[in-house]
């Protein structure tokens, strides 16, 4: 294959890339269309598609924000996002105010790992659907891929933190064998948790459609 044909053949893709500053139903809708279109225009430039790229990237520069606004707006968008930052206030409050001060108080009652694994829960749990919203509402990710990218970007915080922890205080103080293991178990819980709760959601979605 010639320079010339796998340039040809590689800017199509390139555009396709670009074109993930599109929503995702304006992509799904138009995303092959709009590629065919500037593959179309590549093959048929004799000189540099330095003029293609140019006006490709202006408009890009000048749809896709009004896409993206649009696609937030439309629908019930913002009261997805309101119904979602409310149920997670009312979720971190929960957790604070009545599962934490319930734990507080009857932790030294409690067997050793199973303190350590509700303590677990309880942090982890906060951390890991902070990191989801973050990720879902403005839709940078969905689904499965989401669950895994944040199970990725809480292990490491949560890691990360413990470590901190071990650093900053005396070896009799370190965080104890069974801690490290109830970290490991609550990450692996709230993973599952999300993964059934994603399914369950794409069940439905499909079930109504």
């Amino acid at each position: 294959m010639s320079d010339t044909s796998t340039k040809k053949s590689l800017a199509p893709r390139l555009y396709a890339l670009l074109l993930a500053a599109y929503p995702r139903e304006f992509r799904r809708e138009y995303g092959r269309e709009m590629t065919l279109v500037f593959a179309d225009r590549c093959r048929e430039e004799r000189g540099p598609r330095s003029r293609i790229w140019r006006e490709a990237i202006f408009d890009l520069m000048r749809t896709a924000p009004k896409e993206r606004l649009e696609s937030f707006l439309e629908g019930d968008g913002l009261m997805r996002v309101f119904r979602t930052v409310a149920l997670a206030v009312a979720a971190y409050a929960f957790t604070l105010l009545v599962i934490a001060r319930w734990f507080s108080h009857n932790h030294q009652r409690m067997p050793a790992f199973v303190g350590n694994l509700l303590d677990a829960l309880i942090f982890t749990g906060l951390v890991f659907n902070f990191v989801y919203l973050v990720l879902t509402l403005p839709r940078w990710l969905e689904g499965l891929r989401a669950v895994r990218v944040t199970l990725a970007a809480t292990t490491v915080i949560v890691g990360a933190l413990l470590v901190v922890m071990a650093a900053s205080v005396g070896p009799e103080a370190r965080p104890s064998f069974s801690v490290y293991v109830a970290q490991v178990l609550a990450l692996l819980i709230w993973f599952t948790v999300y993964v059934w709760w994603v399914l369950w959601r794409k069940r439905q979605a499909a079930a109504t459609a």
